[in-house]
């Protein structure tokens, strides 16, 4: 059928609706600079000339924030359904369960290298982050998740697993394939294996890249601050583009939440000690 799976995109829609809100607390404690200026919108701000402006109270913003996420993870959505569409890309799992088919055995097989494919890039991330990257960065860097309380860490764990798989694999990924397929096919019509390896590199050094704004607000971007934003992502990028190939969305998502559980919730304490075990921090310079 050539129908658009309107259901599949408002699940999509919704969860990424809950998870955006979800993340708000997490992204405001990491930006205390935002909070404060969050906290001074109701009063009014002198200008040039004398005259008073008053700013839009602080839960407007939050909720035109808000909007504006679920916009952008609508129209990923929508645009990503079609694409994947097109190149044999999307979400099976859903696709089945809501044609009433099982999907029990299919989830228990790919399980396992779900999960473990999550656990090792994330394993693979910290020991970089641990030994190589930690003394040559900023240690405001190596102590992002110090600003933040656990409960605003388990919240941002569904926003990385939902909406920027979303975002990153269901809408670029599967928009790129489709472009680099249109010209690198194989004999039958559809994209080459190599379409999908380069727009999977391609995403994942652009997930890399997305979380650069977010560093910026915590250290200078030198060069090693940039190179250490686009491996320590890039990594679980790969990984997570691999699973969406080979079992669908839902598989990132798994993995991607799996990961971000390692990283946020159990390595803090780790790699805090890890930092408090090193020399004074040589490299770091005021934003």
């Amino acid at each position: 059928m050539n129908t658009f799976p309107w259901t599949i995109f408002f699940i999509l829609l919704a969860a990424g609706l809950i998870s955006t809100a979800a993340v708000i607390p997490y992204s405001l404690a990491m930006n205390p600079k935002a909070m404060e200026a969050l906290k001074g919108n109701t009063s009014e701000t002198s200008q040039p000339g004398g005259e008073a402006k008053r700013r839009l109270p602080m839960p407007i913003l939050l909720l035109i924030s808000g909007l504006q996420g679920v916009v952008l993870t609508g129209m990923s959505a929508f645009l990503g359904l079609l694409a994947g569409k097109q190149v044999g890309l999307g979400t099976p799992l859903l696709q089945k369960m809501l044609a009433g088919r099982p999907v029990l055995e299919e989830i228990q097989g790919m399980l396992p290298s779900v999960l473990l494919l999550g656990l090792a890039a994330g394993i693979i991330m910290l020991v970089l982050e641990a030994f190589y990257f930690i003394p040559r960065i900023p240690r405001s860097l190596a102590s992002f998740d110090a600003r933040t309380a656990f409960w605003q860490r388990v919240l941002a764990c569904f926003y990385g697993g939902i909406v920027e798989e979303i975002l990153l694999r269901l809408f670029l990924m599967s928009s790129l394939v489709w472009l680099l397929g249109l010209v690198w096919k194989t004999p039958g019509g559809e994209p080459a294996i190599g379409a999908f390896w380069t727009a999977n590199i391609l995403a994942a050094l652009l997930f890399g890249a997305g979380h650069l704004p977010a560093t910026k607000m915590v250290a200078k971007l030198t060069p090693m601050v940039v190179a250490r934003g686009l491996v320590l992502n890039g990594i679980p990028g790969l990984a997570f583009g691999f699973l969406y190939m080979t079992y669908g969305l839902e598989a990132a998502m798994l993995s991607h939440f799996s990961l971000d559980i390692l990283i946020h919730l159990i390595a803090p304490p780790f790699m805090r000690l890890r930092v408090s075990s090193l020399p004074a921090d040589p490299t770091a310079q005021p934003v």
